[in-house]
């Protein structure tokens, strides 16, 4: 089965990235809980989403790919917030081959809350790639 979302949704998602405010960065000693990732199958990949942070109070998203696609993709991962709000700073897109590569969102320091990481992929269409369980600070 094919996972896609309308471009118009992703954006929509991409049009948030500008403009939002992050609230104060954690503390050295902040707590962290949750995380982990999210398996999805799209077009002949199959799409393993994490997020994860070291406790100190950031937060990034690792996606990785597999399968046999081999087609040239520009997959992007990030963070959100629990309003699927993109955190300024976290998105981070790169031209990747289809299977068995990593792409890494930017590290970011957004306080306490609930987060999720998510991947998608913009070209050659939009792909929708997971969002993973929440993560908490």
């Amino acid at each position: 089965m094919r996972f896609r979302r309308a471009v118009a949704g992703g954006a929509a998602a991409l049009a948030l990235v500008t403009g939002i405010s992050i609230g104060a960065a954690g503390a050295a000693s902040a707590d962290q809980s949750g995380g982990g990732c999210r398996y999805l199958s799209a077009d002949g990949l199959q799409v393993r989403t994490c997020v994860d942070g070291d406790g100190a109070g950031d937060i990034w998203t690792e996606v990785q790919t597999s399968g046999s696609n081999n087609t040239h993709i520009n997959r992007c991962a990030g963070v959100v917030d629990s309003n699927q709000n993109i955190l300024p700073g976290s998105l981070n897109c790169n031209v990747v081959w289809g299977p068995g590569s990593d792409v890494f969102s930017n590290t970011v320091f957004p306080g306490s809350g609930t987060y999720y990481g998510v991947s998608f992929f913009t070209s050659p269409a939009y792909w929708y790639g997971g969002e993973t369980p929440p993560i908490s600070i």
